[in-house]
């Protein structure tokens, strides 16, 4: 007990760090945004017709984006999201380049009653370093 009086600063941080490895994950269940590695967005594509959605910025997409991905940047998703209303039903995976900024998009995509939405690990990134294909 007197350890943890004297070091409270050190157990406060690693509690901190705890909570905030624990927290995404854990928001995302609560949402229903599931998570897909490459392997299983290939897999839900092939096997069940997904559709990928690119939520980069324009000046961001230099190096191609998935095949066939609809491009609605998150900075105008609310408006421009509205050409996927008729894919409710499709398992859907969304990507920007590592996966931190398609969480938002992902949360906004289930809010608008779409039924199986994935967040791609590790974006674009990951995609490429499998050396998976890109269309320009």
């Amino acid at each position: 007990m007197e350890f943890i009086v004297q070091n409270w600063v050190l157990i406060a941080g690693i509690c901190f760090v705890i909570f905030m490895l624990l927290f995404e994950p854990l928001r995302m269940r609560i949402s229903g945004i599931e998570t897909a590695t490459v392997f299983d967005a290939v897999s839900l594509s092939n096997h069940e017709d997904a559709i990928f959605v690119d939520v980069r910025e324009k000046k961001e997409i230099t190096g191609g984006v998935i095949n066939g991905a609809y491009q609605v940047p998150l900075s105008s998703f609310e408006k421009s999201a509205t050409q996927l209303d008729k894919l409710t039903d499709k398992p859907v995976i969304v990507y920007c380049r590592s996966g931190n900024r398609s969480i938002n998009a992902a949360g906004k995509l289930k809010k608008k009653g779409f039924n199986r939405v994935y967040n791609l690990t590790g974006g674009i990134l990951a995609w490429q370093k499998e050396k998976l294909p890109l269309e320009s």
